[in-house]
């Protein structure tokens, strides 16, 4: 297994940016390094989210090492594009996507359902080309196989009750859930991901071998913390865990401790 020094070939005369075939770029640089790259971070964003949510990122990070968010179709500037609710052909689509850029050290970072994308996407790599990220960052988010114990079927809530859910969690302003312009601009893709939560099944498989980082909140309404070291078991590296203050959405709230401990795990 590889990872840390891997490289890829992929065709010839790549362009450092990458366009889907619906026409929206898929991997977007945060702003923020000063050096070249000697390793990069994806940042893949939480459902219903778009790349801003990482758009801070950049210069909290290594001068040294590139950050890159995932945007996914029906997000933001892809709002008319087509929403995917299946994991197995949203990584059907994003692998080519991504190949290109991991001709260097590369690490992952995704909250709630970006940890789940991530995650499968790795393992995806590894099936497919034997490598691996150097390090995982897992965010809000349950241990895989504990994914089948949802119960909830959100995806098939009224838009009235999605919105309460979006309130319960609290990582969008109440004005803007109150206004009912932004409200169906970002629920469908919303919804969508809620589909893909709920369809996910996990399948056994061997094990990673990175080192893996878990973040979790301590009020997390859905993410019991004392469970967060079931991902120890996803993997044959170390696996830390360490826990923020706050709900789901600590990632916003702790911003600055969140990449402090980024920071660390990325210099080991």
């Amino acid at each position: 297994m590889r990872y840390a020094d891997s490289r890829i070939t992929v065709g010839s005369g790549v362009e450092p940016a990458v366009r889907s075939r619906g026409g929206g770029a898929w991997v977007r640089p945060i702003p923020g390094r000063t050096r070249p790259a000697g390793a990069r971070l994806f940042c893949f964003p939480y459902a219903g989210a778009g790349v801003t949510v990482f758009r801070d990122w950049g210069l909290g990070l290594p001068v040294d090492v590139e950050a890159l968010a995932i945007q996914l179709p029906g997000r933001e500037d892809r709002f008319l594009e087509r929403p995917v609710a299946e994991l197995d052909e949203l990584l059907d689509m994003l692998t080519p996507e991504i190949l290109p850029f991991l001709d260097r050290p590369f690490a992952f970072f995704g909250h709630s359902m970006g940890a789940i994308i991530c995650w499968e996407l790795s393992r995806r790599l590894r099936h497919a080309y034997a490598i691996e990220p150097f390090r995982i960052f897992v965010s809000g988010c349950r241990a895989l196989p504990l994914q089948e114990s949802r119960t909830l079927r959100e995806a098939d809530l009224t838009d009235a009750a999605l919105v309460t859910e979006l309130t319960r969690l609290g990582g969008t302003p109440r004005e803007l859930l109150e206004n009912p312009d932004f409200v169906s601009f970002v629920l469908p893709a919303f919804r969508t991901d809620l589909e893909l939560f709920t369809g996910y099944g996990y399948r056994p498989g061997r094990p990673l071998t990175c080192p893996v980082s878990v973040f979790g909140g301590s009020e997390d309404p859905r993410v019991d913390v004392a469970r967060l070291k079931d991902w120890a078991d996803l993997t044959t590296g170390p696996c830390d865990v360490q826990v923020f203050p706050g709900g789901h959405f600590f990632l916003t709230a702790e911003r600055t401790g969140v990449l402090e401990s980024v920071n660390r795990a990325l210099a080991e």
